[in-house]
């Protein structure tokens, strides 16, 4: 799969996360999605909201694309990551892979590696 092929819930999740457009991106994941970020577990959109409001979009984190592969039911997106988190001691470039899971048109998982 090429970066230009990618589902287009994920590409949504990406425009949503660059814009910054909160609400979009929430409405991306399903009403029971799990995801995983550093470790610590959110499910729910109300969990994810409170997550993204303050690890992503308080932070102003952007997303670009950079490779997209399938395994099994999952596409991972490997992205580089932007933002004005503390960047100390992280690569630069940081790249972090997203594995989603996707059910009708809608994130059901989400882990950030």
């Amino acid at each position: 799969m090429e970066i230009d092929q990618l589902p287009s819930v994920i590409r949504k999740y990406i425009d949503a996360s660059n814009k910054p457009d909160p609400e979009a991106f929430v409405n991306c994941f399903s009403e029971d999605a799990v995801v995983v970020d550093e470790g610590k577990k959110r499910i729910g959109q109300k969990a994810i909201k409170q997550w993204s409001d303050q690890y992503h979009f308080g932070a102003n984190v952007t997303l670009e694309p950079k490779a997209v592969k399938e395994n099994q039911d999952e596409v991972i997106v490997t992205c580089k990551l932007d933002g004005t988190y503390d960047k100390t001691g992280l690569p630069d470039p940081l790249l972090l892979e997203y594995h989603f899971s996707i059910v009708d048109d809608k994130i059901v998982s989400l882990s950030i590696f």
